[in-house]
């Protein structure tokens, strides 16, 4: 993508983040919901249908060009940043790739026209093994009865229909029987909103599902074939969540450098301290090292190339290890002040740990790109 197309939609978006976002990034937090307004304006930006074909109305981002919306939203409000990390990438991506041609002019148009999707995969029971899950989708005629209870469910509370993965097979076929079906809000739909340490606002719930029936014509891909296009979308995913830790690494760079050129201390700001120089010159090379990595990682998926969950996990890890360490050093700068509600900084601390966690907890992270590296893991072809 060419630098001049970058920075026009950079500077878009952080006009958005700084007027519309910033006024109401605190009360986001604190109140663990985001206001109906926001959410509509954001949706009339594009932001939750990024990855959604012009054809449809959408703006047809490619994953660079999402990344950088992510990032400059999440650089504002982590919550809003993912929000549309899943809306507008985990739910709209496999739906672009995999759906049938009737899925995708309705839920494709419904996101492009201000819907929120939500993807349902991790249940109490199973969050890294994803392959155990253990809601269920029966054949009745020509619909499927969804039946079970998914947690840690972004945008849940906003969304207008969910991506479900769902057993369609025995347990133990683990992911040879696995479907993913598009499944609509409604009465048989029960969401209970999660009190999460960071990210506060997206909506993290548990989502019950309760003799949802819907059509067969609402399965993503193939019988049995919902595993392959789960784990494509969190390939993708996975860099696009990996921008909202870029983000918030770029506003606690902000912060910590800012306050350092303020704050006195023994006569003269504390950046004028070799101390605090080492810090701020150790966080800047994290950021910057971080932003190459998810931009390359993101590069690769646009090309195609076949190594791109190598460097999607690659991406998804240095955001979380360096990205906790700059917040941390942040704060360290920032003492006192950085420790209390009153600073920014204590809500990016409590947001960038996320980020080890879910898509994939670091350690999953490593052990994908073992794999990887040992010609274990080949993308599916879209």
């Amino acid at each position: 993508m060419a630098s001049s197309d970058a920075e026009i939609i950079r500077s878009s978006v952080r006009e958005f983040a700084e007027s519309v976002l910033r006024p109401v990034a605190r009360r986001i937090d604190a109140e663990n919901s985001v206001p109906e307004d926001i959410i509509r304006k954001t949706a009339e930006m594009g932001y939750f249908s990024m990855r959604v074909p012009e054809e449809y109305g959408g703006p047809g981002l490619s994953v660079q060009e999402s990344v950088i919306v992510v990032e400059e939203l999440a650089r504002v409000s982590s919550a809003v940043a993912i929000m549309a990390a899943v809306s507008g990438s985990m739910v709209a991506t496999p739906l672009l790739y995999y759906a049938s041609d009737d899925l995708k002019e309705k839920y494709l148009k419904k996101l492009a026209e201000g819907g929120i999707g939500a993807f349902a995969l991790t249940e109490p029971c199973c969050g890294t093994d994803a392959a155990s899950i253990t809601t269920r989708a029966v054949k009745d005629g020509d619909e499927f009865v969804i039946n079970g209870r998914k947690t840690f469910i972004t945008n849940s509370p906003y969304a207008d229909f969910f991506l479900v993965a769902a057993r369609t097979g025995k347990p133990e076929d683990r992911h040879r029987g696995i479907s993913l079906f598009v499944v609509e809000k409604s009465s048989c739909v029960e969401v209970s909103k999660l009190d999460m340490m960071g990210y506060r606002g997206s909506g993290t719930s548990e989502v019950l599902f309760n003799d949802c029936r819907v059509p067969e014509e609402n399965l993503v891909g193939g019988l049995n074939e919902g595993f392959k296009i789960v784990m494509d979308a969190l390939n993708e995913g996975r860099v696009v969540t990996a921008a909202t830790g870029l983000g918030i690494m770029q506003a606690a760079f902000e912060e910590a450098f800012e306050y350092s050129k303020q704050r006195q201390s023994m006569g003269k700001p504390i950046i004028e301290h070799q101390m605090v120089q080492a810090i701020i010159a150790d966080m800047k090379t994290l950021l910057e090292a971080t932003r190459l990595l998810v931009y390359t990682a993101a590069a690769k998926i646009d090309e195609k190339e076949p190594d791109y969950p190598l460097w999607s996990s690659m991406a998804k890890l240095a955001a979380a290890r360096w990205g906790v360490d700059l917040v941390r050093m942040a704060m360290q700068v920032l003492g006192g002040f950085g420790y209390s509600k009153e600073s920014t900084v204590e809500r990016l601390y409590r947001d960038i740990k996320m980020i080890e966690i879910g898509d994939g907890t670091n350690q999953v992270q490593q052990m994908v790109i073992v794999k990887s590296l040992l010609g274990k893991i080949k993308p599916p072809r879209r």
